[in-house]
């Protein structure tokens, strides 16, 4: 047995997992020299054998288990308890960071959906092949976005569309219960997982580019909030580095990210109001990193309520600008340099 033969192995199944219809022939060109297209054959049956692929037609899929778990959100359930008797025997074989990752956002997400969801009913569906695992928390309450809508209007008597509410989970640390929740649960789960997307009354809320319509219209998006959560199987990531990168042991959450493009509709955004609105999420942190990936353009108004006006009243707080194109580098150059 080559000392490679999990790597080799992982390769297949990248490419299988993609359909790749050169598969043979990619896997002996990548290793070449190492190994032959019969052992190659010999690698497939062998995983075929064991329950991990599978044929179809003139190339392979990977197997895919399902798992569906259905809850009365009765007063009585526990996240804790049920990740420990219902998830974990389906993720015990995975490597200690990786099962650590899923322990910390199973239950954070299901701890929402049991205490501020207001549903009925709550289900869990895990899948999970050689490459990757989904688990998807889905319930029949009241929506999250809805629910975000009603505690800014009760607090601050102000009207917001479901995506603005959506927007106010970038930052990290809006809770609609202060008294129970720090608000920490969806930003750090968000940046844990691979891909992390919520839907809920036909908008989504995610930190990435996972916007597939097509998930949008399936069965899930059908329930009041769907929480999508993947991750890969032999990720390196850990707990630990993503609350390292965000916080210290003596200050706690001190540093969050926020991804303008997402932040903002349209190819940036240019007005005063969209600088106050972006300052009001931000004024609990010391660090703030504004990554422009993504935003083509942004007014000088914008960049002077933001990185003047608002900077002047807030001058403990680091903004870092990330992922600027030259346009928008060019701009808030300009506007800093000028200080008008």
């Amino acid at each position: 047995m080559p000392s490679n033969k999990e790597q080799i192995i992982l390769y297949m199944l990248k490419l299988i997992s993609v359909k790749d219809s050169k598969l043979v022939a990619k896997t002996t060109e990548a290793f070449r020299g190492e190994i032959s297209k019969s052992t190659v054959y010999n690698y497939l049956s062998e995983l075929c054998e064991c329950g991990i692929i599978e044929k179809h037609g003139r190339g392979y899929e990977l197997i895919t288990s399902e798992q569906s778990f259905t809850y009365l959100n009765n007063g009585s359930l526990g996240e804790d308890r049920i990740f420990e008797n219902d998830i974990s025997p389906c993720l015990s074989e995975l490597p200690k960071n990786v099962y650590s990752a899923w322990r910390y956002g199973f239950t954070e997400m299901m701890n929402n959906a049991i205490e501020h969801s207001g549903a009925e009913e709550i289900n869990v569906t895990l899948l999970r092949n050689a490459l990757k695992t989904v688990i998807i928390i889905s319930d029949n309450g009241k929506g999250i976005f809805n629910n975000i809508q009603d505690y800014v209007r009760a607090q601050k008597g102000e009207e917001l569309s479901l995506k603005e509410c959506a927007t106010l989970l970038l930052a990290g640390k809006f809770t609609t219960a202060k008294s129970m929740h720090s608000g920490e649960g969806i930003f750090f789960t968000s940046h844990l997982m691979d891909s992390f997307v919520i839907i809920s009354r036909g908008v989504v809320f995610s930190r990435d580019n996972f916007l597939d319509k097509s998930f949008e219209s399936s069965s899930f998006a059908s329930h009041s909030t769907t929480v999508f959560m993947e991750l890969n199987n032999s990720t390196k990531k850990t707990a630990r580095e993503i609350f390292d990168r965000f916080s210290n042991v003596d200050e706690g959450f001190i540093k969050t990210h926020i991804p303008i493009s997402h932040l903002f509709s349209g190819a940036g955004p240019i007005s005063r109001s969209e600088a106050r609105r972006l300052g009001e999420l931000i004024t609990k942190f010391k660090e703030v990193d504004l990554d422009f990936t993504g935003t083509g353009e942004v007014g000088q108004a914008f960049v002077h309520e933001l990185f003047i006006v608002w900077q002047r009243n807030n001058p403990d707080i680091k903004l870092n600008v990330i992922g600027a194109c030259d346009d928008v580098d060019f701009m808030i150059r300009r506007v800093i340099n000028t200080k008008q």
